[in-house]
């Protein structure tokens, strides 16, 4: 079985908050947590992605399955993750990306779920 993200409309969730903390407005903020779908438990050690176009940026979730991207740039983004011991795969699946703009932060809720 491969464990793979699904990003589905109604499993991703996006709010956004003004940045005031940020000297830099323009930049977006984007955090979240990583769930199991099966579980809903938080998935400690997910290498998160978030993807927009040709542009790709890594980070990966803490123990208690938070993860943080403090500096992107405005732009259209889906994101994807993968257990550690998989290998990333954020090919297209159907999910909907979402556009982030500049001198906002965004939170969102990641499901990560078993394929066969």
């Amino acid at each position: 079985m491969h464990i793979v993200l699904l990003l589905l409309l109604s499993q991703f969730f996006f709010w956004s908050t003004p940045i005031d903390w940020q000297t830099n407005q323009s930049v977006v903020a984007l955090w979240g947590t990583v769930v199991d779908e099966g579980s809903g438990t938080a998935v400690a050690g997910a290498a998160v992605y978030a993807v927009s176009g040709a542009d790709v940026e890594r980070t990966v979730s803490d123990a208690n399955g938070h993860f943080i991207f403090l500096t992107l740039l405005p732009g259209t983004y889906r994101l994807c993750a993968s257990k550690p011991t998989d290998a990333a795969d954020c090919g297209p699946r159907g999910s909907n990306a979402q556009e982030l703009y500049a001198g906002f932060e965004y939170g969102a809720t990641v499901l990560l779920s078993q394929r066969d």
